[in-house]
């Protein structure tokens, strides 16, 4: 080798080192400003390459996410999953997201986002999870979202996206190969993927063998109780995993403090909400899906993920509530009995302190179907029909963190509960 190669070489070797450390310092660098937004940069698993972003809406200070902000965001190899939920960011935010080419889960509902800024998200084909809940975004956004074929779960609840559109967009996918993309509306209003109906209906088909055989013992009920539902499941089709002498993931299921506890990740049953329950998405899934729980032998029954669904909408509580029929109870319209049996405990049980017989604060009495109709002062707090005129409604749905947020101590109510309370509001 002459001198001029040798020369050459050396120089092409210190490039390359010198380039790894302004990559490192650049990666180190991003990581310290997302920690001064009060973010966090985590691990995904043990053995698994890449990191998940949590970025806060404002930190404890008062200092707002701006769309700038996230320009950082490229410097930091393989992010898997970020979350920006509830952030103020829009569409030029939207345009650093465009870098993450790793990138499979984005948490964006409650943000600005509108169709301009899912332009930006037309590359990152490896997404498989997208939340938009309670963005701009409309039907003419969903054309941007066409060239993510490893999409599975699109949540569209509280857009401006009709049905229509979300169900042509499913059709689309699936005639370009993707059959297992699930798109949530609403409450209960979820386009299952063909891969979930073909699952289902084999399910079903099992159950009615079973049935005829007279080999079923397990019958569905609308509020399960953990120990003698919930349990026998887990002990059956998980604890081999999941249990005193094993736990993958850090994550125990053999009694129900574990279960709540949740893993190293975070909890993954949350009480009133299936979306944001990691083990009844998991239990769901497709029987060819990789990540379906549990990963060996046949899925759960469609009864025991039933049972595990209503327990979860129940509130996920330890033991199932067992209401005493009371004698001759007080006979009320349609209304003020679906107000008696359902919307009624919910505010006694957490707003009547402050809104009922001895405390009324801002004029504002919440223990009868009456009081609550009538409002604070001449300012009503129910619109009939109306549940986001309602601010009996929008202000128990606001962000843990608001200021205008009621209750205003203590946990949020429940996302069973603010849907009750939805639903009553929306029925008129």
């Amino acid at each position: 080798m002459n001198t001029k190669s040798i020369f050459a070489a050396f120089t092409l070797g210190s490039l390359i080192l010198a380039s790894s450390a302004n990559s490192k310092a650049d990666e180190a660098s991003a990581i310290a400003a997302v920690e001064s937004y009060e973010g966090q940069v985590l691990g995904i698993a043990k053995d698994v390459e890449g990191v998940r972003i949590l970025i806060p809406a404002k930190t404890f200070e008062g200092r707002i996410l701006a769309d700038a902000d996230l320009a950082v965001l490229k410097n930091i190899p393989k992010v898997i999953e970020l979350d920006l939920k509830n952030a103020s960011i829009g569409d030029a935010g939207a345009t650093h997201l465009s870098a993450l080419k790793d990138l499979q889960r984005l948490h964006l509902e409650k943000t600005k986002i509108t169709d301009a800024g899912l332009a930006h998200l037309k590359d990152l084909t490896g997404l498989v999870y997208l939340n938009l809940y309670g963005t701009e975004v409309t039907d003419a956004g969903l054309d941007h979202l066409k060239g993510l074929t490893s999409l599975k779960h699109l949540y569209l609840w509280q857009t401006k996206v009709s049905e229509e559109a979300a169900k042509s967009f499913q059709t689309a996918m699936e005639a370009a190969g993707n059959d297992a993309l699930e798109i949530n509306l609403g409450w209960e209003k979820e386009l299952l993927s063909k891969a979930r109906l073909t699952a289902l209906k084999a399910q079903r088909a099992a159950l009615e063998a079973s049935e005829a055989e007279g080999t079923t013992e397990v019958t569905l009920v609308e509020d399960p109780d953990f120990k003698t539902h919930i349990l026998p499941i887990f002990q059956e089709r998980c604890v081999d995993c999941h249990g005193e002498d094993k736990q993958k993931e850090d994550l125990r299921l053999d009694s129900y403090e574990a279960v709540m506890k949740g893993s190293h990740h975070g909890a993954v049953v949350v009480a009133g909400d299936l979306i944001g329950s990691s083990l009844f998405q998991l239990i769901t899934l497709p029987a060819d899906d990789e990540d379906i729980m549990p990963p060996k032998g046949d899925p759960l029954t469609e009864i025991q993920v039933g049972l595990i669904r209503n327990w979860i909408n129940q509130g996920a509580k330890p033991e199932a509530v067992v209401e005493v029929a009371q004698k001759e109870a007080p006979k009320e319209d349609k209304e003020g009995g679906v107000f008696a049996e359902f919307i009624q405990p919910i505010l006694m049980e957490r707003c009547a302190d402050c809104h009922g017989e001895d405390k009324q604060k801002a004029k504002l009495r919440l223990d009868s179907l009456a009081a609550t109709l009538k409002g604070a002062g001449d300012d009503a707090i129910v619109v009939p029909g109306k549940p986001d005129e309602s601010t009996l409604y929008t202000r128990v749905v606001l962000p843990a963190d608001h200021d205008d947020r009621m209750p205003p101590k203590g946990d949020p109510l429940t996302k069973a509960q603010t849907d009750l309370i939805k639903l009553w509001i929306a029925s008129g």
